[in-house]
């Protein structure tokens, strides 16, 4: 069963191949950007980790190493160096309740191995001083959703697509609805997907709640991960399928891009 969910899509494969094949064949890379000063990404992405008291320490630390593991990855960097610009944009930040939010890691821009590993060298010393101790027990996941849309808001540098991730492993249960905040996000162009990181009956009651109130916008999609292993997979995968997608137009700003339905639910 696990392995079944943690198997990319053939269609998925092909997609990311043919953004890379893509690439590839360019003589020279398009860059569309104010100054020098502001080089263009092909996306930001801004990654919001749950620290209310149901994601237990294990959990957290494996978040943590599933998203080092993606950012290390041969096929990610290769997907990245695959895309119009070359690069993209990071920022990851935790969340809880009561207003309790931390970034992690600042902007933060991927074009190669050296930045994915200052990345992760920032999110294990984060760990290792034990930064989430100011985290409250409850989750609000509109708050999640409210502070990441401020953190793309002030990102350095331009993007043809702005994604916000969301990772949890309840519904809410504290604060306003989650709908509200998703709705202002994706009026201002911006993306939401959702990683679910729940176990046994829970996985479906989590997922449909953020196929409900959370996700939403062109490609948006919902990832169940029912172990630690499977965590790992999806993390890959996940980010994988948002390089590729942010560069399936023909236009190095994004634009022409393919109708796509509201969301997708994968499951392998």
């Amino acid at each position: 069963m696990a392995c079944r969910l943690l198997r990319i899509p053939v269609a998925v494969a092909v997609l990311v191949m043919a953004v890379i094949a893509s690439a590839s064949a360019q003589s020279g890379r398009l860059q569309v950007a104010g100054s020098a000063d502001e080089p263009m990404t092909d996306l930001n992405m801004v990654v919001a980790l749950d620290r209310s008291e149901s994601v237990e320490l294990l959990d957290r630390t494996a978040q943590v190493e599933a998203l080092a593991t993606a950012l290390t990855d041969p096929r990610f960097m290769a997907t990245v160096r695959g895309g119009w610009q070359g690069r993209i944009g990071i920022a990851v930040m935790t969340w809880s309740s009561f207003d309790r939010t931390q970034v992690v890691v600042p902007w933060t821009m991927i074009s190669g191995l050296r930045d994915s590993e200052a990345v992760i060298a920032i999110m294990r010393d984060y760990e290792a001083r034990g930064g989430d101790f100011k985290h409250k027990p409850q989750t609000d996941i509109a708050l999640a959703l409210g502070a990441g849309m401020q953190l793309l808001e002030a990102a350095p540098f331009p993007a043809s697509k702005r994604i916000l991730n969301v990772i949890s492993d309840g519904v809410d249960n504290f604060g306003r609805e989650a709908f509200v905040e998703r709705d202002q996000a994706l009026a201002q162009g911006i993306t939401i997907n959702g990683l679910v990181h729940a176990r046994g009956a829970a996985i479906e009651v989590v997922e449909r709640f953020f196929e409900r109130e959370v996700i939403g916008g062109p490609y948006a999609f919902v990832l169940s991960t029912p172990t630690p292993a499977s965590f790992t997979a999806a993390m890959l995968r996940k980010m994988m399928l948002e390089i590729a997608q942010a560069n399936t137009s023909s236009r190095p700003d994004g634009s022409g891009s393919v109708r796509v339905p509201a969301y997708h639910r994968l499951r392998g």
